[in-house]
């Protein structure tokens, strides 16, 4: 199926070419049955590819191009950090300025966040998305506005980790800069975006989703894959800043060029200076924009995801190359089909590294197998051997390194400490950017309480900062947790008094002097410690004492 494009003669590939890469590229969503992807691509500022693959619109038939309106996911998050660069400019606030200078609203942590901190993950604010997933509610199931958000953001009085020690990625701290915006300049984020960011930039077909019922024409509906077909999956909701953003590939190229052309000042140096932890060590991560290299060449780029939208914007300096992918299938690729762009566009990228990897001892593998626990998210992880290799259930291989470490991912190294007869003790992760997780061994083998020990975690237990109250008890041997009427999942034992809880993350008790489960702890990447404490009847307070 042929879609309308304009294509002018890059440096590395010819037109025909180019056209054929994108065509295999997006083979798959070549069709009138299936979602797909707008691919846009310009180099110092000239489009070269403007092309569109799949339905819009699976109702209507309606096929996208170009022009087809689609949401970003988090690719929005540099263009609430570029409102707040604005005024930071215009000396209306600072970046090290206290958050609580403008949303007073929120508690004292001890250390003190700063807006800094909010644009590069190093607050320690807990995810506002998981939050209300905890309350029952996850994104989708009922309408959340900018109010809802802020209210349980400023409602939590423990952060996942001291202010500044870390990286971990939360929409919380974008969901407070809109507010910010708001407060010191007086106007909606929305009228500020359209005046001083969209005009400016050229986007004439960007707009924020701040009220997810207006109708907007030329806009593509975004779509899950189940077993029975494709089916809408849109965000209903009113939350931006995070994500919202509702734009096309034209425009991002737009935007691009007048990040490369300063049409903002200095704006296009802040976005790509790079966030310093407390430690000293820089990370990839800037304001709302990562500053990264991809194959031995520098790239400014993010990657957006939210409800059936998958999207990926890139820039490439030393080639002049911008590329935009912008999916309204749950799941697309998009970062892959921007890189996979890029290998064909940029003629001296560095060759992709081969892993010196090896066949692993048989006897070594099975000492290593068992649950570990995350140290910093709790998260539960358990290693198994298939066709003789390591690996993580629920993800890929391990393929072992010939100096005893394991590939984990595309470029980190799990390296697992043993006792002197090879018994594991806990393993670390050495990703690319320098981070460490450090993981603990906690059993071989998977828990298996009695009848007894699993009734002494039923009953009721309440976490105020998100006042919800989730309900224990036990269905055909199992330990059920009910959050709201009907709405339970099933909680599946690891290692003693801990759980998996599927989408929930770990949830694991504590006890009292006495041996008493007297609090639960659910934690997750992004909500790594949330505490709740068992609601005990006036009875089982007095045996308690």
């Amino acid at each position: 199926m042929k879609r309308l494009f304009v294509l002018l003669l890059p440096a590395a590939l010819g037109a025909q070419d180019l056209t054929a890469t994108a065509d295999r590229i997006f083979a798959q969503w070549n069709s009138t049955h299936t979602p797909g992807c707008a691919v846009g691509v310009s180099r110092n500022g000239v489009p070269i590819l403007m092309r569109g693959y799949g339905m819009a619109d699976l109702e209507s038939g309606t096929p996208i191009t170009a022009k087809t309106i689609l949401e970003s996911g988090s690719v929005a998050k540099q263009f609430t950090a570029t409102a707040i660069l604005l005024l930071a400019k215009e000396g209306k606030l600072r970046l090290d300025d206290d958050v609580r200078k403008y949303v007073p609203e929120l508690p004292q942590y001890g250390r003190t966040i700063t807006i800094r901190h909010l644009v590069s993950h190093t607050s320690g604010l807990r995810e506002w998305s998981n939050l209300v997933a905890d309350q029952g509610y996850p994104r989708g199931t009922r309408v959340t506005t900018q109010a809802d958000l802020l209210d349980i953001i400023v409602r939590q009085q423990a952060l996942n980790y001291p202010v500044g020690d870390f990286y971990s990625y939360t929409n919380s701290g974008f969901a407070l800069l809109p507010t910010i915006v708001e407060r010191v300049s007086g106007m909606p984020f929305a009228q500020f975006s359209n005046e001083r960011i969209f005009r400016p930039a050229g986007m004439v077909d960007t707009r924020w989703r701040d009220d997810f019922t207006v109708v907007v024409p030329g806009r593509g509906q975004a779509y899950s894959r189940t077993a029975s077909g494709w089916r809408i999956n849109m965000p209903f909701e009113n939350v931006h800043g995070p994500g919202g953003l509702l734009t096309t590939v034209g425009d991002w190229l737009t935007w691009n060029h007048a990040l490369d052309t300063r049409v903002f000042g200095a704006v296009s140096d802040s976005l790509l200076s790079r966030a310093t932890l407390t430690s000293g060590r820089q990370i990839p991560y800037a304001m709302g924009m990562i500053n990264g290299v991809y194959r031995g060449t520098p790239e400014w780029q993010h990657s957006g995801s939210t409800a059936g939208y998958s999207t990926f914007l890139a820039r490439y300096p030393r080639a002049g190359l911008s590329i935009a992918v912008m999916c309204n299938a749950a799941g697309a690729p998009a970062t892959s089909y921007v890189r996979q762009l890029a290998d064909a566009l940029i003629p001296d990228l560095a060759a992709p590294t081969t892993p010196d990897t090896t066949t692993a001892d048989p006897n070594r593998l099975a000492r290593l197998t068992g649950l570990y626990r995350d140290e910093r998210t709790h998260d539960i992880s358990e290693f198994f051997i298939e066709r003789g290799q390591l690996r993580l259930r629920g993800g890929a291989m391990l393929r072992a390194l010939r100096d005893g470490d394991f590939l984990f991912g595309a470029a980190s190294r799990l390296r697992i400490s043993t006792t002197a007869d090879g018994s594991p003790t806990g393993a670390r992760i050495i990703a690319p950017d320098g981070d460490t997780l450090s993981w603990t061994f906690m059993a071989a083998e998977r828990w298996k309480p009695t009848d007894a020990q699993l009734q002494g975690f039923t009953g009721r237990w309440h976490q105020p900062e998100i006042d919800a109250t989730w309900t224990a008890k036990i269905e055909k041997g199992a330990l059920v947790m009910e959050l709201r009427p009907g709405t339970q999942f099933t909680l599946v034992p690891a290692y003693a008094d801990a759980f998996e809880g599927g989408n929930y993350g770990s949830v694991w008790f504590t006890r009292d002097k006495k041996g008493n489960p007297t609090q639960m702890h659910l934690g997750s990447g992004r909500v790594w410690d949330l505490v709740f404490q068992r609601e005990t009847t006036e009875r089982q307070q007095r045996n308690n004492r």
